[in-house]
């Protein structure tokens, strides 16, 4: 059929553009896509009351790819909250790529109401911003989320639950693992201000207990009201790993962090709370490597470890620089080493905004500090 100036073929892989007077909903909600295609958006904006889903499956050697025209602005705007902006139901091996995305309840979420596993979506560039709660859901009971891509986002002035990234979900009603989120990376991307009046918690990076293998690096976030990186445990599986994210002006801790997980060369500063702290939450504390991050404070504690009951693995903290009135602040019952941290006073001259900026510059958006 011909949509747009290209033509979708069933026979093999297409090109299809279509424009915000097309028959945009169809080819997006619909089944005519095939492994290889790509569809390209016209500039403008993109809205419909309809409940929009994308169940398109690419594989691996042929993704399916939903673009903006190179060089324009398209915008898809729910005009309420009634409904997801994107619901991508049983995709895989699609990519969304330099979209904006505002209104609606969550931005994307992402799940398999029909079966168990949802692999391989990457949201690449995409700008996120005032919508009604979460930004990027991947929580659906019983989902096994895995191989996600989640690169070089911005997004900014969510609500509700408010999170920008969402990642596995809660425990049932006996502590046990229901929803996983495995193996995939979540990097570079732009996070903040989630911590307007509307947001309840407002954490940047939440990724729950029982998801493992995850690769959470190079992301700035400020300004967020619950903490910028926020991890349970793996339930014994492959840690989680948080490395050489920047983060500033959280109104909780700079990242928290229960069990089985590697941070390591991280950049905090000035958070309300403490700039890393190990707590039980769903986990027991343990099996934790804090290394050579720097932490920046005038109050408050740089990393602080509670103990509930008996740790479930040994902790090392090493090799971090630290300017804080309380550098280290442990639970007695707590098995942890401590070398080669380097503690500087409080009022150390730091030139913070010189940080912000290079972390900013790092993501091609110097121009965005304010």
């Amino acid at each position: 059929m011909v949509i747009g100036y290209f033509i979708l073929s069933s026979a093999g892989a297409g090109e299809v553009a279509v424009g915000p007077t097309d028959d945009w909903f169809d080819v997006l909600n619909g089944a005519g896509l095939r492994p290889g295609d790509t569809v390209i958006l016209k500039e403008g904006v993109y809205t419909d009351s309809r409940k929009l889903t994308l169940r398109h499956r690419g594989t691996e050697a042929s993704p399916i790819v939903i673009r903006a025209e190179q060089g324009k602005q398209v915008t898809f705007k729910r005009p309420d909250a009634k409904q997801n902006t994107l619901n991508l139901e049983g995709a895989e091996f699609l990519e969304l790529r330099e979209i904006e995305i505002t209104g609606g309840s969550a931005a994307i979420r992402i799940s398999n109401p029909e079966g168990k596993w949802v692999q391989n979506i990457t949201l690449n560039e995409l700008h996120i911003y005032e919508i009604g709660g979460v930004a990027v859901t991947c929580n659906h009971p019983g989902n096994h989320y895995e191989k996600m891509h989640f690169h070089g986002n911005h997004i900014h002035h969510t609500s509700g639950h408010g999170e920008a990234f969402y990642l596995g979900g809660n425990n049932d009603s006996e502590g046990k693992t229901v929803t996983v989120f495995r193996n995939s990376i979540v990097e570079t991307n732009y996070i903040h201000h989630l911590d307007g009046p509307d947001i309840s918690q407002g954490d940047g990076i939440e990724v729950k207990d029982g998801s493992y293998g995850n690769m959470i690096r190079n992301n700035v976030i400020h300004d967020t009201k619950y903490p910028g990186v926020t991890l349970y445990g793996t339930d014994g599986n492959e840690r989680n790993v948080v490395e050489g994210n920047v983060i500033w002006n959280t109104g909780d801790n700079g990242i928290q962090v229960a069990a089985d997980a590697r941070v390591l060369r991280n950049i905090i500063m000035d958070v309300g709370g403490d700039g890393i702290r190990s707590k039980q939450q769903s986990a027991r504390v343990g099996n934790l490597d804090i290394l050579e991050n720097t932490i920046l404070k005038e109050n408050g504690v740089g990393i602080r470890v509670d103990v509930e009951a008996n740790v479930s693995g040994p902790i090392a903290i090493r090799g971090n620089i630290i300017t804080a009135p309380e550098a280290f602040r442990i639970a007695k019952n707590a098995q942890v080493s401590i070398e080669e941290n380097e503690v500087k006073p409080a009022s150390s001259n730091v030139d913070r905004l010189r940080v912000k900026e290079q972390a900013l510059r790092r993501l091609g958006r110097e121009t965005e500090l304010k």
